[in-house]
């Protein structure tokens, strides 16, 4: 089941060997590679839904200015993979165009087997950031609006990649990758947190986390300017910063898959009537994946902390 790096790691980082068994025990009390208590969004009623990338529910809550109603919703998944596997997995969404920061969708274009009617991969143009590793927030507001006004009889997924790591505009924009250098693993500052390998206080953190929320917050007001609808934002999957995990109490860091603790799966689900709703409709799918080389999507990726 484990290979001979997978033990040596879990002797060499304890913390890591006892997330596996927490791990285990959402595995087992799920009955599914998802949160099977999360909701599945392609069945709720929007007309454009806005994911903001690892924004758990109390962290918004705390620093939402956008109006709107406001409750938690249930995610299916700890991270963005599961989150994509547990909503699109085989699904025909022919109504619906998804616009991506993440390269996520990419990675797992073939297995999750899933027919939006149109995908753009923002994080595959010019609009990502070589030097921070990740696509802005306003880049992404800059381009959604063009690829709603160009579908206005489509529903309309938006995926920015904040507030999740790169901590942009911040003293830890480039921690992580600063650090990896010496690293035995490959990770971001999550990674590095679960095997001590830093010197950084949760609160140092936390500040950093919360500049991403506030930023992402308000390329996504300049974005409800402009479109009308029912308008839901929300999220992928939260995160942990040093809150203890369960059922064995480590604290944890990051957004690990298969761990569905309250931090990781509560999400926002903030519900805006912005005037009218377009009428949708579905057709032929225009999707083409695109010729992209396994090598750029894993250099995404990397930026992102995911390999």
């Amino acid at each position: 089941m484990y290979d001979l790096n997978h033990i040596r790691i879990g002797i060499k980082n304890p913390n890591l060997a006892l997330r596996q068994i927490n791990r285990h025990y959402y595995d087992y009390t799920s009955g599914h590679k998802f949160n099977a208590n999360g909701i599945k969004i392609i069945d709720e009623d929007w007309d454009v839904l806005v994911i903001l990338d690892a924004f758990r529910y109390d962290m918004f809550a705390s620093v939402n200015t956008l109006d709107g109603k406001l409750k938690s919703k249930m995610s299916r998944g700890s991270n963005t993979s599961e989150f994509l596997y547990g909503n699109f997995a085989d699904e025909e969404c022919l109504d619906t165009v998804y616009t991506t920061a993440s390269p996520q969708f990419q990675k797992h274009h073939d297995r999750l087997n899933t027919k939006f009617y149109e995908v753009n991969n923002v994080w595959n143009t010019s609009r990502w950031d070589e030097d921070v590793g990740t696509v802005y927030p306003e880049e992404m507001t800059e381009v959604s609006k063009e690829y709603i006004e160009n579908h206005p009889h489509k529903r309309h997924i938006i995926h920015y990649l904040q507030p999740h790591y790169p901590f942009i505009n911040t003293d830890l924009e480039n921690v992580g990758r600063d650090m990896l250098v010496n690293s035995d693993m490959g990770s971001n500052i999550w990674g590095l947190q679960m095997r001590g390998q830093t010197n950084l206080t949760k609160e140092r953190i936390n500040k950093a986390y919360y500049e991403n929320c506030k930023r992402v917050l308000a390329a996504v007001e300049d974005l409800l300017d402009l479109i009308s609808g029912k308008i839901v934002i929300t999220s992928d999957h939260g995160n942990m910063v040093g809150e203890r995990s369960r059922p064995i109490p480590i604290k944890e860091w990051g957004h690990p898959s298969g761990i569905y603790t309250r931090e990781l799966v509560e999400v926002p689900w903030l519900v805006i009537e912005n005037g009218s709703r377009p009428q949708i409709y579905s057709e032929g799918s225009i999707q083409e994946r695109e010729d992209v080389t396994d090598a750029v999507v894993e250099d995404r990726l990397k930026d992102l902390g995911y390999v």
